[in-house]
């Protein structure tokens, strides 16, 4: 018995001195709040930020949240890449120390990229691919430039269409006319860029001033994807000198240009806006004629565009 009571004390005392005298208190102070948050330099795809470092009572700061973004506590400058030019951009920090515990937000500062200055590349090898008596057909090797961009060409000096690839048509051209044609590259900050190579281009000549019949029965059917498709059929066209194989259609919603059949098709698949709208279509030869509209078909369509 007296074994087992000296084990007793002395566990006891062991656990004693084991024990901590007093539980060591939470640090629960945050860190001061950073101080002169500004904008150091910018690029066309970049923001520089810099900050007055904050205070802690551990002597150390862990980390800041700059822009929402987590950043070392040893650094006071942040670079946000991967933007776009001209970007606006709002920042605001704040800092955490080693227990956790986060500064209330700097004063905001905004700012944005720079603008886009530099205009794209010339297009280059620009050449005739085809041809009738009221259209060329022309290509070209693609410009160059850091952002997005689109192709114009001009006729005689005259900007006449725009595209975003490589070729186009041009349409409605006096036969026998001899026209000189270039094309630009313009990105989206509105910087165009040199003319390609020119081409000088004499059209076929045509006696044909009679243009095709007027398109028949248009019929405008919702084909119910819930994407807008609308199925769109007429009768086709009649021409005294072309066969039906080399009429082509322009159709027109409410009035503007659409889009355009490839010759023969008397039908045509597309998606339209959601809501009501009213199709026409007008015959086109290669002499560059063009029929009577057909009758208009108005038709409402559904376009989720959650569902496509």
């Amino acid at each position: 018995m007296k074994r087992l009571a000296c084990s007793a004390v002395l566990a006891v005392a062991v656990f004693a001195v084991m024990a901590p005298t007093a539980s060591a208190a939470r640090d629960r102070t945050p860190p001061s709040v950073p101080t002169n948050v500004r904008i150091v330099s910018v690029t066309e795809d970049s923001i520089t930020i810099a900050w007055n470092a904050s205070k802690d009572n551990s002597g150390r700061i862990h980390a800041y949240v700059a822009g929402g973004i987590y950043h070392p506590g040893n650094s006071t400058t942040k670079t946000f890449n991967w933007l776009v030019p001209n970007w606006p951009m709002t920042f605001r920090v704040s800092a955490i120390d080693p227990s956790g515990n986060e500064s209330a937000l700097s004063a905001p500062v905004s700012g944005r990229t720079a603008p886009d200055l530099t205009p794209p590349t010339a297009p280059a090898n620009l050449r005739l691919t085809g041809s009738t008596p009221s259209s060329v057909s022309l290509a070209w090797d693609r410009a160059t430039d850091r952002w997005s961009f689109a192709y114009h060409l001009f006729v005689d000096g005259v900007e006449a269409a725009g595209t975003g690839g490589l070729s186009h048509r041009l349409r409605h051209l006096a036969p026998g006319s001899t026209h000189t044609f270039t094309v630009r590259a313009r990105d989206h900050a509105g910087n165009t860029g040199p003319a390609s190579n020119a081409v000088t281009f004499t059209l076929p000549a045509s006696a044909d001033v009679t243009p095709p019949t007027a398109p028949g029965n248009l019929t405008a059917t919702d084909v119910r994807d819930f994407c807008g498709g609308v199925d769109l059929r007429w009768i086709a066209s009649t021409d005294d000198t072309d066969p039906p194989s080399a009429i082509e259609y322009e159709v027109y919603r409410n009035g503007a240009l659409f889009t355009l059949t490839a010759p023969g098709n008397a039908f045509a698949g597309l998606y339209a806006p959601d809501g009501t709208s009213t199709w026409t279509v007008v015959a086109v030869d290669r002499a560059g004629n063009s029929s009577a509209a057909s009758n208009a078909a108005t038709l409402t369509v559904v376009a989720d565009p959650n569902l496509c």
